[in-house]
């Protein structure tokens, strides 16, 4: 069985099981402290991911950094997953987990890059305009990037809303050299 296939349904079982249970916001938060400790730290997933490395002592080092900060119903879950020998999979399950979970809510990712850093009122009207364009709640992220010199692009999934002053010189040189 592929490995989408694994995180996808692992996932899944996790959506379903706090949904079920009513924990679904908590259990939301609990998976994103576990994906940011896990992205900030290499070598804890090379650990979970060596397969010399006995289950009990995987299970034991999570113990430690995770059970007085997450709920039993998330913790289970992990130690299921450690238990099924899927520890080398957790960070990609909890991944696929968010994602499902942004699915189910009805949020969407959205990103502004802009030349310099855009104030607040101008993110609030982007997500305002996505929103009510996309029925979605949005999740603006705001990405400076000098090299578009000016105005802004908008990225929405495989979307692209180009509006930058770099975008409008390069079709300018285009028209002057065709």
């Amino acid at each position: 069985m592929s490995n989408y296939r694994i995180t996808s349904r692992y996932a899944k079982a996790l959506l379903d099981l706090s949904i079920e249970r009513n924990e679904l916001q908590n259990v939301q938060g609990d998976v994103s402290l576990i994906v940011e400790t896990l992205a900030g730290s290499r070598q804890l997933v090379v650990f979970l991911a060596n397969p010399v490395v006995l289950p009990q002592k995987k299970l034991a080092v999570l113990t430690a950094l995770f059970k007085e900060r997450i709920s039993k119903t998330t913790f289970k879950f992990i130690e299921v997953m450690v238990r099924k020998n899927r520890s080398a999979l957790i960070y990609e399950i909890l991944e696929a987990f968010l994602v499902q979970f942004k699915a189910h809510e009805h949020i969407a990712d959205a990103t502004l890059v802009t030349a310099v850093a855009a104030a607040n009122r101008v993110k609030e009207e982007v997500i305002r305009m996505l929103e009510s364009a996309i029925s979605e709640k949005v999740v603006l992220t705001n990405v400076v990037n000098e090299a578009i010199l000016g105005g802004f692009q908008i990225r929405y999934k495989d979307k692209l809303l180009d509006a930058s002053v770099s975008s409008k010189l390069n079709i300018l040189r285009k028209r002057l050299i065709d």
